[in-house]
């Protein structure tokens, strides 16, 4: 059984890959979001490469270095956020599909800096998926199961969630017992819902219904009302990403207009 635990408030600043860096999420923990997530970042070899033709085909990555000594300063300079208070919590978004040295050196360094390592199985890149990495750990669950295995090994102090696109998962039922097994702190659903420019409610209910594990609600979410919806039907928390970029401020809202 999976701890259970409190975001409040219920309001999330989600990884978003190339912007959400330490300033970013600095800013938004000073505007009052209950939990900020790092990242996306490349945590082995093959995503470093990945994130490498991403950005070189003009996607927005941030990419650091894989030199021990750097990395060593980057982590110094890049992981370090400060709370308001106690009740907010911090994340990092990883992409990971093999854990090799440099994975070892990210886990070792984040370990205790924040509370929770999100693993991201939600990129849909191309260079991503054609690794395996991000939602391609959708269609090897026997893959996931031992990756998250292999994490938790070197975790004492931070714990292991994980970002999922859920309109992408064939065997629900198998991933929400594999999760379980190993004790994954909370699942952040992308409800994305195909073709649509809203969320897939009834997706999130799903997975609300199916597990104890707490569930972070994402995607579409465009005013208070869309906030509620998730909340209504299980979700812990609710997570915005885009509309940030632009009006950072927009969070301070939602948490002003869902506490008054």
């Amino acid at each position: 059984m999976t701890n259970m635990f409190e975001i409040y408030p219920p309001i999330v600043q989600s990884a978003i890959a190339g912007v959400a860096d330490r300033k970013y999420c600095q800013q938004m923990l000073d505007l009052g979001a209950g939990m900020v997530t790092l990242g996306g970042f490349p945590a082995d070899r093959l995503n470093y490469k990945a994130s490498l033709k991403m950005k070189e085909r003009g996607r927005t990555e941030c990419i650091p270095p894989t030199n021990e000594k750097e990395l060593s300063e980057w982590f110094n300079q890049n992981l370090l956020l400060f709370k308001r208070n106690k009740r907010q919590r911090t994340a990092i978004n990883l992409r990971i599909v093999t854990v090799d040295q440099i994975t070892e050196k990210w886990l070792e360094a984040l370990d205790g800096k924040v509370d929770f390592l999100e693993l991201n199985v939600h990129c849909r890149q191309k260079e991503v998926l054609s690794i395996g990495a991000g939602e391609g750990l959708l269609r090897d669950l026997k893959k996931l199961d031992q990756l998250l295995a292999s994490i938790s090994k070197f975790l004492q102090k931070t714990k292991l969630s994980i970002k999922i696109r859920g309109c992408s998962v064939g065997d629900k039922d198998s991933l929400i017992e594999i999760l379980e097994k190993q004790q994954v702190n909370y699942i952040h659903i992308d409800s994305m819902l195909k073709g649509e420019n809203v969320a897939d409610i009834l997706l999130l209910k799903s997975y609300c219904n199916s597990t104890d594990i707490p569930i972070i609600g994402n995607n579409s979410v465009r005013c208070i009302e869309d906030v509620k919806k998730m909340l209504k039907v299980g979700a812990i928390a609710v997570s915005i990403a885009r509309p940030l970029i632009r009006h950072p401020n927009f969070i301070a809202v939602l948490i002003h207009q869902l506490e008054g």
